[in-house]
């Protein structure tokens, strides 16, 4: 545990300031938010989604670019021949990503929530939820990258996976409004689980997904993608 925290520490002093960190995983998600805010006021019903925006993109840009800037510079290699298993370089980048996500999805919900009508229902069951999206987009973040053959174009395809999960998922409109092969494709989506897990604890009511089965299909991605990402670093080195 150690390693890990101390692999942790380098990359928040490292990576914080980077832009992709600073573009895409704050400016952009605080920005979208105070854009729905301003046109709808009532954000009450919107309050999860936006969270859920602003928990992915800030996650997956902060490991996206440590994992861009290391691969490129080839100072990847120089941790992997440190005495650290690959499963805890995982964990730590994933805990790092979390940390930093964490971070924006707390100032993207006291904002939205000075706009609600409502209080919110249940803070521990949010914070919950809120702890497991950021683990679970994480994860997701750091196996894109690693996936990636050429880290140049990580962020690219961040963004055409991200992209379509801001309307597969619920986030900006009721799945129930679509027909039953788009709620599909929304099932697909992790952040599906993450806008119906936290609409749940924040209003006290869900859509498709009951908050038993968000909460377990978060913690499932989490450890998916961080196996898979354990995977892909023993292939690619």
């Amino acid at each position: 545990m150690k390693r890990v925290l101390v692999i942790v520490n380098k990359e928040l002093k490292e990576y914080l300031l980077k832009p992709g960190s600073i573009s895409w995983g704050l400016i952009f998600p605080l920005v979208f938010t105070l854009a729905f805010i301003v046109r709808f006021g009532d954000v009450d019903h919107l309050a999860p989604g936006l969270i859920s925006i602003s928990s992915l993109f800030a996650t997956t840009s902060f490991v996206s670019s440590s994992l861009i800037f290391e691969r490129r510079l080839k100072t990847f290699e120089r941790l992997l021949l440190a005495p650290i298993r690959y499963g805890e370089i995982v964990i730590a980048k994933v805990l790092v990503g979390s940390l930093f996500g964490l971070m924006v999805s707390l100032v993207t919900l006291l904002l939205v929530r000075y706009f609600m009508v409502y209080p919110v229902w249940n803070w521990p069951l949010t914070a919950l939820f809120l702890i497991l999206a950021n683990v679970a987009f994480s994860s997701f973040g750091v196996y894109v990258s690693l996936a990636v053959e050429n880290p140049i174009n990580v962020m690219t395809w961040l963004n055409l996976l991200r992209l379509p999960m801001i309307f597969t998922s619920g986030a900006l409109a009721s799945l129930t409004l679509f027909p039953k092969w788009f709620v599909a494709v929304g099932l697909l989506t992790p952040m599906t689980y993450s806008v119906e897990g936290l609409r749940y604890s924040m209003l006290y009511y869900y859509d498709i997904v009951a908050p038993l089965y968000a909460l377990l299909a978060l913690l499932l991605i989490g450890l998916v993608f961080i196996t898979l990402s354990v995977r892909r670093l023993k292939a690619l080195y």
